[in-house]
């Protein structure tokens, strides 16, 4: 016998149905990256997200993807810290897109299903998303519509809309800054491997709400950088170098007008990659000697795409010195190579030193695990440190702090802290998120309500604790 299907008098048969629906389609959205429509399993994630729709009354279903949150039929969906990556992806695909909602209406059938798949994969700017309900209706898909964000409004999650932020909450606004970003850059790097020339409007829009946030010292956006945990990490690093470039700057003293160029051109540091073939560029292993010379053209690949747009302001001038320099040392090892007696300006040396950061901290297949924050800091300020400006390895000790977002620390009066957000006031006392130790049968600690907003003046850190050692998973409750 059939079971009965969910509806809003069981909402936990709902909520599980809607994370199952959200699930297959989000995997068939990446099937469709790797496999010809041919190919068994791309027909397989096909079924799998018709057997998932069938599981809802017969009516229209709506996915809703805006911000960070994921609605079904205005529920918002929770799920474990296992999902994050889920919802993060999803907001992404939709996000590049400028698109807010798919709606599903009885009767789909697998060659609507795969037509809708084919064009949203080709519509990967929000120019062409605008233009994908017309380009569905002349496919004959009839079943399926999405909605743009722009016409959900602002509602409430019942009626389909986005929930209200309690933007009075710092974290809050970090949070909302920060993957709007995280977004807007997936479409901009969608936007310049599209049509050769990055969209600098935007991307200025983009980067002046972290601006605004450090200039009024708050230093939440700083604290999200330690969420490496999701499938835009390309999209996510560019971000990170940019958030950390700005606050950076800021320590040195420089002006509004130069951190928002800042901001811009960190965003922007690695745009050549859109040159190097995904194989390379994603590839597992060590790179043979022939894709590690691909690989170390992006600074130039970069220069070359900027190159291409009109004029030059002094924003461009940046950015196009940012991309070829940022893998440039100051003692004149690095590459592409240069005049010796020409080094890399301020703004790239701030950005290598965030970029660099950025990556220790990354996972990285070759890697057993990413350093923490800490051990970062070590890295760059030990032997490494010679290849750097010391400025620059000042202003970025100023901005993480000693004990970087998502450390783990001991109190001298045994209390056990994660570190969420750096406190420029004194990097020795971050903002912290209070843990409860572990049982005496073992397992990671436990988060409770309480915080040190920052660590109080009395409190020093005894002793960072190693991942290996916590077994926390942070990302969740950096997160929250």
């Amino acid at each position: 016998m059939k079971p009965p299907r969910p509806s809003g008098d069981d909402p936990a048969r709902a909520a599980a149905a809607g994370l199952a629906l959200a699930a297959r389609l989000y995997a068939l959205l990446r099937a469709a990256r790797l496999y010809d429509e041919s190919n068994q399993s791309f027909d397989r994630h096909v079924r799998e997200v018709l057997a998932a729709l069938a599981d809802f009354p017969e009516e229209e279903t709506t996915l809703v993807c805006l911000g960070d949150c994921v609605h079904l039929d205005g529920v918002r969906l929770r799920g474990r810290s296992s999902h994050l990556s889920l919802f993060r992806g999803l907001s992404a695909e939709f996000g590049a897109r400028a698109l807010g909602a798919v709606r599903f209406q009885p009767g789909l059938t697998a060659e609507e299903l795969r037509a809708f798949v084919r064009l949203w994969r080709a519509a990967e700017t929000p120019e062409l998303g605008a233009r994908l309900p017309e380009e569905l209706a002349d496919a004959g898909v009839l079943r399926i519509a999405p909605v743009r964000a722009a016409d959900l409004g602002s509602g409430p999650a019942g009626d389909g809309g986005t929930e209200e932020l309690d933007f009075s909450d710092e974290r809050a606004r970090a949070r909302d800054t920060f993957w709007r970003a995280v977004r807007g850059t997936a479409g901009l790097l969608a936007q310049a491997a599209h049509g050769g020339r990055p969209p600098m409007r935007q991307a200025r829009r983009l980067v002046q709400p972290v601006v605004d946030s450090i200039l009024r010292d708050e230093y939440s956006v700083l604290g999200m950088m330690a969420l490496k945990k999701h499938d835009e990490y390309t999209c996510a690093h560019c971000v990170n170098v940019s958030v950390l470039s700005v606050s950076m700057g800021h320590a040195l003293g420089l002006a509004r007008g130069t951190l928002a160029h800042l901001g811009v051109a960190a965003l922007f540091h690695d745009l050549g990659k859109i040159a190097v073939a995904p194989e390379v560029l994603h590839k597992p292993g060590a790179l043979t000697e022939a894709e590690w010379l691909q690989l170390r053209r992006h600074p130039l690949e970069g220069l070359r795409i900027l190159a291409r747009m009109p004029g030059l302001s002094a924003l461009m001038l940046d950015s196009m010195r940012v991309c070829l320099e940022h893998h440039r040392n100051l003692d004149g090892t690095g590459y592409p190579e240069g005049d010796p007696g020409v080094p890399p300006s301020a703004l790239s040396r701030i950005v290598a030193v965030a970029d660099v950061y950025d990556a220790l901290t990354a996972h990285r297949a070759y890697r057993r695990r990413p350093f923490t924050g800490r051990e970062a800091l070590g890295q760059l300020m030990g032997p490494e440190c010679r290849h750097y400006d010391p400025a620059a390895l000042w202003a970025l000790v100023r901005s993480v702090g000693l004990y970087p977002a998502g450390s783990v620390v001991e109190a001298e009066s045994g209390q056990l802290a994660l570190c969420v957000s750096p406190n420029p006031a004194d990097p020795r006392r971050p903002h912290c998120r209070l843990l409860d130790r572990p049982a005496a049968g073992g397992g990671p600690a436990e988060a409770t309500d309480g915080r040190w907003s920052p660590m109080p003046a009395h409190e020093r850190v005894a002793r960072v604790l190693p991942p290996e050692e916590h077994e926390l998973d942070v990302e969740p409750l950096l997160a929250a």
